[in-house]
């Protein structure tokens, strides 16, 4: 199953949630790079192959500025960005793709709509 790295902006409730549901998912806070730059954890995501999971809409001028085809990226757009929405969200999101059908790409998704940019 492919690693997921959830950025600081991720809540913990969220990323106990995808623990129970069975992904295998680091937060940066559980890493070295608390407090990095986005840049940095991408760099780290795509040396070790995580997934980043975020609500920062930088990862994605990241991913398209300097990273296309090396880092995943899947962009949050929930609003109000409660961890109840950020669950609804990713719930749905999971029952239409799976993560190892975006590797290398990046997702935007949202309550109604789920982009996937190569």
């Amino acid at each position: 199953m492919p690693k997921i790295l959830a950025d600081e902006n991720i809540p913990k409730s969220v990323t106990e949630w995808l623990r129970k549901t069975g992904f295998n998912i680091t937060t940066v806070s559980e890493t070295s790079l608390k407090g990095a730059k986005d840049h940095t954890i991408a760099e780290y995501a795509s040396k070790n192959n995580f997934t980043v999971l975020t609500l920062d809409t930088d990862f994605a001028q990241i991913y398209h500025t300097f990273m296309k085809s090396k880092l995943t990226v899947i962009v949050i757009k929930a609003n109000p960005p409660t961890p109840t929405n950020i669950v609804e969200i990713l719930n749905t999101a999971q029952q239409k793709i799976q993560l190892n059908e975006i590797k290398n790409k990046l997702a935007v998704i949202s309550k109604k709509k789920i982009r996937i940019i190569t």
